[in-house]
Parts: C-alpha cells; sequence; structure tokens
C-alpha cells in the first residue's frame, strides 16, 4: 500500500498517494520511479514548448499524478466528451429527446463537419444521440453545435459540469469560436486535474452496468482521432478510449483518454488521463510523440517501475 504522502517537486509535479493496491507504487520502490519520472516529464515540456499539463486518476477517482494540474488550458473538442454525457442527463430528464430524427439545414454548416456533411449530401435525418456519437468519434463540430443547441447552450453545459461536482470547466462559446485560446482568458477551459476528475465521473464511476457511461465509453474506444497521442503511447492489448481538441495555428493541442492495462490483476475499471499543451513551439508530430512518451513515463509509474 501507499501511504499518504505528498511529493511536491520543484518541476511543478504533485504525485498524490493514498489507499491504491499494488501494483501502483509500492512503499519500497516509490520515491526512485516518482523522481525519475516526473523530473522526466519537465524535460519533455521543455523541449516541446510551451506549457505542458497532464492529470492521471486512478480507477478509484483518486489523484495520481499531476503537472500543472490546476492551471486552465483551452479545452478545444475534448468538452465533446462531457457533452454526450450532458445529452443523456437531459434526455432522462425529460428535456429533449434524444432519439427523435429530425432534418439538417444549410445554416448547421460549419469548419470540420466529416459526419454532417454526409447527412446533409444525403438529405437524411438524424439524431441528437446519432450526431453525440459523431461528435466524440470523430469531432464533428456542427454536430457539436447542434446538441448544445439542443440542451441549453454553453451556460447549461457549464451549469451540468458544476451539478458534477466540477468547480473549475467552464464553456462560454460554439464552436469554432471556442477554440479561440486568448493568453490568460478563462473562457472555455478546464485544468487537467479537473477533467481527470469529471470524465472519471461522467464515464467510470460506478458505470459497469450504467448504459450511458457505457455508450461513452464505447464511442470513445471508437474515436478515429488520436492514434499518434495518448493511444500511441499505452502497450498493445490494453483497451483505450479518447477525446482529442486541436485549435488551428498549433496554439493548442489536447488529449485525453480512459484506459485499463490488460493484466488480470489490476482493477477492472479504466484509468483517466489528460494531457493539454499551450503554444508548443515543437512541430505537431513532435507533440504529438511528446503526448505519447508521457503516457510511458504514466505506464510505468502505473507498475512502479523505473
Amino acid at each position: 500500500m501507499v501511504d499518504r504522502r505528498t511529493f511536491l517537486l520543484s518541476s511543478g509535479f504533485m504525485l498524490l498517494g493514498g489507499c491504491m493496491e499494488r501494483p501502483f507504487v509500492s512503499s519500497e520502490n516509490a520515491s526512485r520511479p516518482v523522481v525519475s519520472n516526473v523530473h522526466a516529464i519537465a524535460k519533455i515540456e521543455e523541449r516541446i514548448g510551451g506549457r505542458f499539463g497532464v492529470a492521471l486518476a486512478s480507477p478509484d477517482g483518486d489523484l495520481i499524478l499531476a503537472h500543472r494540474g490546476g492551471e486552465r488550458f483551452a479545452m478545444c473538442s475534448t468538452f465533446k466528451a462531457p457533452l454526450a454525457s450532458m445529452l443523456f442527463a437531459a434526455h432522462r430528464a425529460g428535456t429533449v429527446d434524444m432519439f427523435k430524427k429530425f432534418d439538417l439545414k444549410e445554416a448547421d454548416r460549419i469548419p470540420y463537419m466529416p459526419f454532417v456533411e454526409k447527412k446533409l449530401a444525403a438529405k437524411e435525418a438524424v439524431s441528437l444521440h446519432e450526431l453525440a456519437g459523431a461528435a466524440v468519434m470523430t469531432s464533428d463540430n456542427a454536430a457539436a453545435n447542434l446538441i448544445l443547441t439542443a440542451t441549453g447552450g454553453p451556460e447549461a453545459f457549464t451549469k451540468f459540469v458544476r451539478a458534477n461536482g466540477d468547480s473549475v470547466t467552464r464553456l462560454d462559446r460554439m464552436e469554432p469560436e471556442l477554440n479561440e485560446n486568448l493568453p490568460g482568458d478563462p473562457r472555455d477551459t478546464t485544468t487537467p486535474e479537473a477533467m481527470a476528475k469529471l470524465m472519471h465521473k461522467l464515464a467510470i464511476d460506478a458505470g459497469s452496468l450504467d448504459i450511458d457511461k457505457l455508450t461513452l465509453r464505447k464511442w470513445m474506444e471508437d474515436s478515429k482521432t488520436g492514434a499518434t497521442r495518448i493511444r500511441a503511447g499505452l502497450p498493445k492489448g490494453w483497451w483505450v478510449g479518447n477525446k482529442t481538441g486541436t485549435a488551428s495555428g498549433g496554439i493548442a493541442r489536447n488529449d485525453i483518454a480512459i484506459f485499463r492495462p490488460s493484466t488480470a490483476e489490476l482493477s477492472l475499471e479504466p484509468f483517466t488521463l489528460t494531457v493539454y499543451i499551450d503554444r508548443p513551439t515543437a512541430t505537431p508530430e513532435q507533440v504529438d510523440a511528446a503526448m505519447a512518451e508521457v503516457t510511458r513515463i504514466v505506464v510505468r509509474l502505473i507498475f512502479g517501475a523505473d
């Protein structure tokens, strides 16, 4: 068992131990991998430039590791994963019927809408449930806006996350304006820690028999974006679902994921990892490779190895 010690390092990292069964980090081998791993992540941040925010939550929802975990970063399209949960909640409350079909309009067009584009061209009606799947799996911007419009807009999204214990995350605008990411602007932002805890609540916590949580997990598993980010750093055979977020011009490049080791002795519930990168100076390919590298460090930490 890891005792309840808090490691505060000059690099800005934090590791929280407590109530975690092996093979996370045992008391015998905790200090060496913790110090080496957090310093390695700090060096990665130096190499790619900008700010690099990371948070890892255990299958129980406890924060294990964070770097700049309490700093705000632009969400970009990572908000679309909790947006799906917001739609499920609205359907359960009876304020929307997410399975009712309706026709799309030319006015619904905005940049990047692969699913909506196909449906418009085919003149096929859609449901909000289908749009939510498209928003998570393909990051369809028009789909996300249509869901926001039907469920009360950005203000309703913020109220939804507040109702789920998140006092930090906020949505203020629609796509694509929410990707503006002006320096110091709190609009449309989250923190790595807040999003890690929120995604645990919405996708994992007591969710083994919850159809909405299982649906969100499946959509994240079937995500068509992010193959070179967190997914690329996980061992072959591990289950993973993710949702990326990217701002034009390279000013934000993000990924959030839930993943489960294939090792039988580990919990059947997933870990949650959030990575937010603000204004890196490296190329997009190098930034994605850095996310994968941080993920490999996280994997070593889970298993208590150097």
